[in-house]
């Protein structure tokens, strides 16, 4: 069985001290070691943003692709190898904004692959930009007067649960 450490990258970490994606990472390497999968068994696919990021802080196979398309290069590699434990890190930017469309092609063709959504509310490597998901923002430089000060009527993950779809979890942290 891998341990902790298997999963360990040479890569210098470049989050913000106290960021919530740190609990992700330690969380992934947990998950993937209870689940008996070494490294090279493995490959995490992102796009562009902090989440994208953590890729290179985990040791196994994985991928940097364009911002919002995560998704069909993950189902392009689950295709080409069924035995590999294809993962996707991706921001709530990246996946519901840029990269919708492909989320909600990824719900219908239901593809062997996990999704994990950094779910901040706002496009981080921008430092504040609000993101397609927030529940109020504070009018950030990069966003117009009044933007996001409304609850947002849609959700996609809410619109992920259909019966042919996987099961669809959510966990929210909260910092100060």
């Amino acid at each position: 069985m891998p341990e902790l450490t298997d999963y360990k990258s040479p890569a210098e970490n470049q989050w913000c001290p106290g960021c919530p994606n740190f609990g992700i990472l330690t969380a992934l390497k947990r998950a993937l070691a209870a689940l008996d999968r070494a490294p090279h068994e493995v490959c995490l696919v992102s796009g562009i943003g902090q989440a994208a990021k953590l890729p290179h802080y985990l040791k196994c196979n994985f991928f940097n692709g364009l911002h919002g398309r995560a998704l069909p290069v993950a189902t392009g590699i689950k295709i080409a190898n069924p035995d590999l434990t294809t993962i996707v890190t991706t921001g709530d930017g990246d996946c519901y904004g840029e990269g919708g469309n492909h989320f909600l092609h990824a719900l219908r063709r239901n593809p062997d692959i996990t999704v994990i959504v950094h779910d901040n509310r706002v496009y981080a490597l921008t430092k504040g930009q609000a993101s397609p998901r927030p529940r109020w923002a504070p009018v950030p430089g990069s966003s117009s007067p009044g933007w996001g000060r409304t609850r947002s009527r849609g959700s996609l993950p809410r619109s992920s649960i259909t019966p042919r779809s996987s099961p669809v979890g959510s966990l929210g942290i909260l910092t100060n």
